[in-house]
């Protein structure tokens, strides 16, 4: 009898003698720290770290490699594609277990690093964005359709269901750009007296692009209700152009990510809502599957989709409306959010 089969009988024993109560989670695999005399090596590979989310999910990495007895090795490629190669690179020479990637782009460039990993046979969990047609061990992201829904349904609301609005779209190279404009959409698309009047892609996420293209679409005078943006770097842009303009009061906006900046907007009226994508449970998540992926051990995903030709093994981080009557609920994380400048 193995050591998992010999800890399940003990538990049970407990349970029975003891009286005690165990959630089906205290019996699931998946919630269990692994044990190893030896540490994995674990390399991750980010697209950046400017993002509040990213250092999120880095902080919850950090903090759980202890338990599953795991040694780090991170890269930063600071949204260039280049670098992101020259750090895969870096981390294949090192010989690591396993490979924690998110794409800078999930286009060509980001496949064409996932087949150099896979020549390797070096086991792959892509964290938040999935190179399109690409093997992978295992995928964990956002709901980001649903994102997409929320952030839409909010906005309808607050408009009474009529008027013109905006979508502002995340880089182009993302699939999380499309999975949550897609979203939008979906929500928006028997909505008929709401139109939209125009989206735009913004490269890297750029929060001064966004304000660009509304001083660009104010400066031509078109009548504007609401704004959807796909990040809360985008929504903050959007802020900036109607404050300069003295709009600000007028136009509803929302954003997502649940950054601290747009926390702190929304404590101060400033931003409508966002979404809380759970990018801790994100990055603890991915830690602990690739620990179970490297040592051989079952274990639970949500879904398989498919990703071109390949079936992908998916897991699901739960997501969060979040506007100024549940906005202290992000002060765990964020501290004190001050409602005044």
């Amino acid at each position: 009898m193995n050591r998992k089969s010999r800890m399940i009988i003990l538990m049970f024993f407990i349970l029975i003698i003891g009286g005690c109560k165990f959630s089906a989670e205290d019996l699931n695999p998946f919630t269990i720290p692994i044990e190893s005399e030896n540490p994995m090596v674990v390399g991750v590979s980010m697209a950046n770290m400017k993002e509040d989310v990213y250092k999120v999910m880095k902080e919850a990495i950090m903090e759980y490699k202890t338990e599953i007895n795991a040694d780090i090795i991170w890269k930063d490629a600071n949204n260039d594609i280049r670098q992101q190669e020259e750090d895969i690179k870096s981390l294949i020479e090192q010989k690591v277990d396993i490979i924690i990637f998110h794409a800078v782009r999930t286009d060509e460039p980001g496949k064409e690093i996932i087949r150099l990993i896979n020549k390797l046979n070096i086991p792959i969990v892509a964290l938040d964005r999935l190179p399109k047609d690409s093997k992978v061990d295992a995928y964990i992201s956002a709901d980001n359709f649903r994102a997409g829904q929320l952030q839409a349904r909010y906005l309808a609301d607050q408009i009474d269901k009529k008027g013109n609005i905006i979508i502002l779209k995340g880089d182009k190279n993302t699939n999380v750009t499309d999975n949550i404009t897609i979203g939008n959409e979906s929500e928006l698309k028997n909505n008929k007296e709401i139109k939209i009047i125009k989206e735009e892609f913004h490269h890297n996420w750029s929060k001064k692009l966004a304000k660009e293209t509304i001083d660009q679409i104010l400066k031509d005078n078109q009548k504007i209700d609401g704004i959807i943006a796909n990040n809360d770097k985008l929504a903050l842009g959007a802020i900036a152009a109607l404050e300069e303009n003295n709009m600000s009061e007028k136009v509803f906006v929302v954003g997502s990510d649940a950054s601290r900046e747009a926390s702190i907007a929304i404590a101060q009226g400033k931003l409508d809502a966002t979404i809380d994508k759970m990018s801790y449970t994100m990055g603890k998540k991915a830690l602990i599957v690739a620990s179970f992926i490297v040592r051989g051990t079952d274990w639970n995903w949500d879904r398989t989709i498919k990703n071109g030709e390949h079936d992908i093994k998916l897991i699901i981080s739960p997501v969060k409306l979040i506007d100024k009557y549940n906005i202290e609920t992000l002060e765990e994380r964020w501290g004190k959010l001050p409602t005044k400048e």
